[in-house]
């Protein structure tokens, strides 16, 4: 965009300077031809001192007077048949100039049109920059919104990881909170559970069952070990 300001800027200085060119020579042509129009100074002939004295003659001022007017006449009359402006070279000059102001009209109102043309597109483009901007920033808005529930969800997810109990061997206090759980299903088949003495490597049996059906029921506590095979169990 700056390429075509500085290339229609430069196009119409050189065409301002040929129309500068053309109406000095159709001005300096003008002058020559008005300085042609005016009727040439009649040199006045010194006069000789009289060696005695003459009549004067009254009648000659007036004859002088004529004879100027006259001659001024004439060489007007015949400049007239010089006139510079109807020639073929002040014609061509003329017209010259007057296309290149047209040139020059057209030229400047063609840079008009690309500056006017740079400025919607630069208002248009800030406009999408500043709708951008604005999208950026919700995305970044949403962006912290979905991290927050994330963490909210992991949050809730290891809490409840932390107070249920799958199938295995855990020990309370270590692997499994103390507390009081029951099976997060109902049991539907006959399934095993015990409550061992921890040390004791399953030796010592504080407490088991082989419950058939129904939502089982333990109270677990720092010390002890819970093997478990009925499944899911969430603290209450």
């Amino acid at each position: 965009m700056l390429v075509l300001r500085r290339k229609v800027g430069t196009d119409v200085y050189d065409r301002r300077s040929r129309v500068i060119r053309a109406e000095e020579i159709s001005m300096t042509t003008q002058h020559d031809f008005d300085a042609s129009q005016r009727p040439p100074t009649a040199a006045i002939p010194p006069t000789a001192s009289p060696a005695g004295p003459r009549r004067k003659h009254r009648w000659a001022w007036p004859v002088a007077a004529a004879f100027a007017f006259f001659l001024g006449i004439g060489v007007g009359a015949a400049g007239g048949s010089g006139d510079p402006t109807a020639s073929e070279e002040y014609v061509r000059v003329a017209a010259e100039r007057d296309d290149l102001r047209d040139a020059v009209e057209t030229a400047e109102e063609r840079a008009d049109d690309a500056t006017s043309a740079a400025t919607e597109k630069e208002a248009a483009l800030e406009a999408r920059a500043d709708e951008l901007d604005a999208l950026s920033g919700e995305l970044d808005s949403r962006q912290g919104d979905l991290e927050a529930r994330e963490a909210a969800v992991t949050a809730t997810e290891n809490q409840i990881a932390a107070t249920q109990i799958k199938n295995g061997v855990w020990t309370v206090g270590v692997d499994i909170e103390p507390g009081t759980y029951r099976t997060a299903e109902p049991v539907t088949s006959m399934c095993y559970w015990a409550i061992l003495r921890s040390g004791t490597n399953g030796s010592d049996i504080v407490d088991n069952d082989l419950p058939e059906g129904g939502f089982p029921t333990v109270t677990l506590s720092t010390g002890q070990d819970f093997d478990n095979s009925c499944g899911v169990w969430s603290k209450q």
